[in-house]
């Protein structure tokens, strides 16, 4: 068995393989959580660029409250992200049917 320690481990390894590091580093504070929902309603847009963007705006702030008291604050951007998606999929189907994947 290999055991990778300190600095001569590689990228991947330390993150837990091909995911980007999320662990939690501090607690989620206002601007985390502003910066958050920026970050939803940025990769929202690019996803669906046919959705007007103050419909955006509306629909990442209603899916952000309805986490408002989740405990777990680290995990609501990726929730809201995926209730936006799937909840503009309905709303504003595309023509090949892409509207909701991951």
């Amino acid at each position: 068995m290999v055991r990778i320690t300190g600095d001569s481990a590689p990228p991947s390894a330390e993150r837990g393989g091909h995911c980007r590091d999320t662990r939690p580093v501090g607690p989620f504070t206002p601007e985390a959580e502003r910066r958050a929902r920026d970050d939803v309603r940025a990769r929202l847009a690019r996803r669906r660029p046919d959705v007007p963007s103050d419909l955006l705006t509306a629909t990442v702030a209603e899916e952000f409250e309805h986490f408002a008291q989740a405990p777990l604050r680290h995990y609501v951007p990726v929730l809201a992200f995926k209730r936006a998606l799937r909840r503009l999929a309905r709303q504003f189907p595309e023509p090949d049917g892409t509207g909701d994947r991951p």
